[in-house]
């Protein structure tokens, strides 16, 4: 809550204002919307007036119109256009572009065409400039437009941004600019730099990166407040920008809404094959396919009795890998989170890739609330790895190591054969990532960094965490 006087001089209590900045929200469905829809359902609880703006066409990969009915109804929900075309059809377009194309380096990014002329490269170089760092900048000066609308109507105290889509930042950074007095938080769902450019073909290239790096630069230096769901993605940011403050940059981890899972209760398998369930979309990070390398290598009496689902989008580049298996692998598709959830119940154990080290699956939290036991692949030490050991959700083995892998999977199937728990979990360290409790820890963080600052450098202890700051008016310059 802010405080303020009213027309009698008598101190009155309003709630502090939040514009919610999402590209990506219900009906989009998919992990990639659940934070920004927990911080939605969440912060009002913690004192907040909630608006929200997201793409009204966002090009999201899949839709769970559900979802909608956990948006309270005092959260007001706008929308800006974005130009573009949707999601599947980009993707098959994109494809066909790059097909037979190497990676494009610095020269061929920059550099005019010297070997003869060539549409589908002028294409593609000409989609990369416009579409730079990534095709969601088309939405920024619709969004832009609107946010300036919603904060002057509405008296907006504090936005945040949350990414990705990343060049969203340049939507934050552009309101910091003109109304001075909002509190800029940047939400980091995934690492830029170290993570996206690097494992997504379309971001991978030196002209994206310069974008990025200054668009990162930018966001940060304008921010109040810089949010990492990890310490080693926090650590990576933090990094970068040694000149900036220290409490500006802090950890907020993902989780699991309790309240969904209500209805889910974990079923113990009777079937005649031991069920090894995937949820999410299979792509490059996340392949299932040195699971599959070593579920192959398995004795016959043990593979035969072994099934893998898959219950999410599967990308183009890793649909080859789950093709001439030994073993069952069933691919069920995209689901809505409810559907989804039954299948997380209804198997024996869990699957979770994970190649990049500082990356953490939002779905991971949700295995860990439906109690089942998680067979890992990510790297020893790895965000996935430090996170099962703390909560003993499951066992972890680098993804290069097949025999590691193969050792795993007899003991899982040992365990299964015999209807013994293949491990313990911890239920205190899992609920400690329930989102309501983070929400509030959320809450108390936004407000910190609206607070007045003392000559330490650090926001004042032991007071409320009020904002003393009032509804953003813009500064020189405004449009």
């Amino acid at each position: 809550m802010t405080r303020r006087f009213g027309s009698r001089g008598r101190i009155e209590l309003t709630e502090s204002k939040i514009l919610l900045i999402s590209y990506l929200f219900p009906p989009v469905g998919g992990i990639g919307v659940q934070r920004a829809l927990s911080l939605a359902k969440y912060l009002p609880q913690c004192g907040f007036e909630v608006h929200v703006l997201k793409a009204t066409n966002a090009g999201g990969p899949v839709y769970d119109p559900d979802l909608v009915r956990q948006i309270p109804a005092s959260v007001r929900v706008h929308e800006a256009f974005t130009p573009e075309i949707p999601f599947a059809i980009r993707q098959k377009l994109w494809a066909r572009l790059t097909a037979g194309q190497a990676k494009p380096s610095a020269q061929a990014v920059t550099a005019p065409l010297r070997q003869g002329f060539s549409l589908k490269k002028l294409v593609t170089d000409t989609t990369r400039r416009i579409m730079n760092p990534e095709p969601e900048i088309l939405w920024v000066p619709f969004a832009l437009r609107k946010a300036r609308q919603i904060i002057r109507r509405y008296g907006i105290q504090y936005v945040m941004v949350t990414v990705p889509p990343f060049s969203a930042l340049v939507v934050g950074t552009r309101l910091k600019r003109e109304f001075p007095s909002l509190v800029l938080v940047s939400d980091f769902r995934d690492e830029w730099l170290s993570f996206y450019l690097k494992d997504f073909d379309f971001q991978n290239s030196a002209g994206t990166r310069r974008k990025a790096e200054t668009i990162e630069r930018e966001s940060v230096e304008a921010s109040d407040l810089v949010v990492a769901v990890n310490r080693s993605s926090r650590d990576e940011i933090r990094k970068r920008y040694p000149e900036q403050a220290e409490r500006k940059f802090r950890v907020l981890p993902n989780g699991y809404d309790p309240e969904v899972f209500r209805g889910i209760t974990p079923q113990p398998k009777t079937g005649e094959r031991m069920v090894v369930t995937h949820v999410g979309t299979v792509y490059k990070t996340a392949s299932p396919r040195f699971y599959l390398d070593a579920v192959d290598t398995l004795p016959e009496e043990i593979r035969s009795r072994i099934e893998t689902r898959l219950v999410g989008r599967v990308a183009e580049s890793e649909r080859a890998c789950l093709e001439g298996r030994k073993s069952q692998v069933t691919q069920l598709g995209f689901m809505p989170q409810a559907e989804a959830l039954k299948h997380m119940a209804d198997t024996d154990y869990l699957l979770l890739t994970m190649t990049n080290d500082i990356s953490v699956p939002g779905k991971l939290f949700e295995y860990m609330a439906v109690h089942k036991p998680i067979l890992a692949m990510a790297a020893r030490g790895s965000e996935v790895d430090q996170l099962l050991i703390e909560t003993s959700a499951g066992l972890c083995v680098p993804p290069d190591d097949t025999e590691g892998i193969r050792a795993m999977l007899i003991r899982a199937f040992e365990a299964w054969r015999d209807r013994k728990a293949l491990i313990e979990g911890d239920g205190q360290a899992v609920r400690c990532y329930e989102r309501p409790r983070l929400v509030e820890e959320y809450g108390k963080l936004i407000r910190e960094a609206g607070a007045p600052v003392t000559g330490t450098g650090v926001a004042e202890s032991g007071k409320p965490h009020t904002s003393k700051r009032s509804p953003a008016r813009p500064g020189p310059g405004a449009v």
